[in-house]
């Protein structure tokens, strides 16, 4: 198609990069169902693993917020998954400035989830146990901002 470019275009000379631009590409590891395309894909590119907590942490989210997410992935490891389907800091980008918690279950965490454990019998009780250990999580962060708020520490 390159015969198709005018000559005053900036491109007449093809598609370039500019030295100074990454291409940044991500991938999960629960993505990797094509075998021969991602045996290819990571042959050609230099990959460096972010981990769920550093992804939070380079994401600036609370530490509060953090905790939550931390024992989220740890029921996950509970029902048998590995850090790969671990839910890392995008997801709690999503979160409200009202920490919303239930709203995040509910339109994006939950349905992650129930896809990790589909067509498994007992998948339903799965999720509603991971459901649980999010809930006393929330709440534990919950109370702890409360606690907080009430008895604000006085300088002296």
């Amino acid at each position: 198609y390159n015969n198709m470019v005018e000559d005053d275009d900036e491109f007449k000379d093809g598609f370039y990069i500019p030295d100074n631009v990454y291409i940044i590409g991500t991938m999960n590891d629960i993505d990797r169902g094509v075998e021969a395309m991602d045996f290819a894909i990571r042959r050609r590119f230099a990959w460096k693993e972010v981990t769920a907590e550093d992804s939070a942490k380079k994401m600036g989210i609370a530490d509060d917020v953090q905790k939550v997410m931390e024992e989220l992935n740890k029921a996950l490891l509970k029902q048998r998954l590995t850090e790969a389907h671990f839910i890392g800091g995008a997801y709690f980008l999503k979160l409200s400035e009202d920490k919303n918690y239930g709203k995040l279950w509910d339109n994006h965490l939950k349905g992650i989830i129930t896809e990790y454990f589909r067509g498994e019998p007992d998948g339903p009780d799965k999720l509603n146990e991971i459901k649980a250990a999010y809930d006393i999580a929330v709440e534990a962060q919950t109370k702890k901002a409360d606690t907080s708020t009430e008895n604000p520490t006085t300088e002296s």
